[in-house]
This record gives structure tokens, sequence and C-alpha cells, in this order.
């Protein structure tokens, strides 16, 4: 690949090992060092001290199951000081580009997690057991579309039986998967439009009993009113219908005087 091109990698795992390393002064004044920092001890040899070392293992993007590459973690952080003559910048930038890709995976599994997959993940197939999981994983294989997408070269490096067919009911089981979240969403449409519906019909419940004047009771004469109009339909006295019973009781006093 070169220095200019961006490097498309797929993170198969990580590994940690003990390993000795020098120790490197931090007094300059008080520490015996070499030419090269590190602390000495009595006999002039350097101090070793056992430390973690990471591992990550990759291999290129479009086949997980060419060669694998297996490099030290740190050595794979872009560093200027270690790039060395790079005129143009593109070995920092092929540098950077790479440990994009690995440094989520590497926090990850720092963490104890799952390596991000970038797919459906093979645990969600039916079609294959964990044994054949861990199978797949080996060879840098993480999700169902990496199987469903394995081309014929490809579909012989993986150690196992049937792998044909297995590339077919990856896609088939894609197909489905995929038909399946689109029904979804038409039912969860449906039913967020069913649900508007009825909100809107109880909006347009409320608002009519908003604006629709409330019924007026039947005008029916209370007991003396009806009294005062019988006693002056008796002495045959005219009267206003529409009169209260103060007016009714003014006109009889008015035909009694």
């Amino acid at each position: 690949m070169a220095d200019n091109e961006k490097p498309v990698i797929r993170v198969i795992g990580f590994k940690q090992t003990y390993e000795k390393h020098p120790v490197r002064g931090t007094d300059p004044l008080n520490d015996n060092v070499d030419a090269h920092g590190f602390i000495l001890n009595a006999a002039g040899k350097r101090i070793m001290e056992v430390k973690e070392e990471d591992w990550v293992v990759y291999a290129p993007a479009h086949s997980p199951l060419a060669t694998q590459n297996v490099e030290r973690v740190r050595h794979m952080i872009p560093d200027p000081e270690r790039v060395g003559e790079d005129h143009d910048g593109s070995k920092l930038a092929f540098m950077t580009a790479r440990w994009s890709q690995i440094e989520p995976a590497y926090s990850a599994w720092k963490k104890g997690q799952e390596l991000p997959i970038h797919g459906t993940a093979l645990s969600v197939w039916p079609a294959i057991n964990s044994e054949q999981v861990k199978v797949f994983r080996q060879v840098g294989i993480l999700s169902v579309e990496e199987v469903r997408d394995l081309s014929e070269t490809q579909i012989s490096r993986v150690p196992l039986p049937n792998m044909r067919e297995l590339k077919k009911q990856a896609s088939i089981f894609l197909d489905n998967m995929g038909g399946a979240a689109a029904a979804e969403r038409e039912a969860l449409k449906d039913e967020k439009i069913s649900t508007l519906e009825d909100r809107l019909a109880e909006l347009e419940k409320l608002l009519d009993t908003r604006t629709t004047p409330a019924p007026q009771p039947a005008d029916v004469p209370d007991d003396e009113v009806a009294a005062l109009r019988a006693e002056l339909d008796a002495k045959d006295i005219e009267y206003d219908k529409r009169w209260a019973a103060p007016k009714l009781r003014a006109a009889l006093a008015n035909e009694a005087a």
C-alpha cells in the first residue's frame, strides 16, 4: 500500500504478553544511565522490569482472511518522532488513519467489551452455533454481512464445512431480516397515524364542547306566577305573559283600587 493511501483494515483481536523492558532514568544527576538514558546496575548492565505489552492483530478490510499482521499497540499510535523522514506528511497521515480504525476496538478490549461490529452480529444468526462463531472470529469475520460477502477465494480459507451453503443462508437471513424490519417500520407508522387520528378526534370533541352554547332550561313558570295568572284570568284582567310576579301583582292591585 502506498504511503498516501488511506489504510482500510479489519481489527481481528488483541492479546497481551509480559516482557522485560529497561528502566529509563528520571534523575539525570543521581541515576547511573547509559547513552540511551536507561538505568544501569552496579555491574554496568541495564536494570530490567516486567511490563505488560498489548498487541493488535489486523488484516486488510477487503481480505480479512489474508496474511494477518501482529504489531505492538504502542507502535501503532501516531508519533511524529518515530515516523522519521516525512516531507509531505503522508507517513504520519497513514499512521493516523490506521490508528483511527484500531483505537475504538482497542478501547473496547481494554474495558472488557466486545469489539465494535459493523453489521449484524454473528451471535443473532440462528444458522450457526457458538463454536462456529468462534471460528469465524478467529479469521476476522465478525458479522453476517461479511459471511454473505465472502469471495470464492475467501470461502476456502474458512475452516468450516458447507461454507457455500452458509454464505447462501447468510444472504437469505439478511434479506428476511430486512423485510421484517421494513414491515415493523410500516406497522409503527400505521400505529402512529392511528394514534394521531384518535387524538385529533378527541381534540375536535373538546373544541365542540367549548364552542357549542349550553342548552337553556325551559321557561317554566313557578307556582306564584301560575297562581297570579289564574287570578287575573278569573277576573278577566288583561296582562302580558312575559310579566313576572311583581307586575302581575301590580295589575291585580290596580284592578282592586
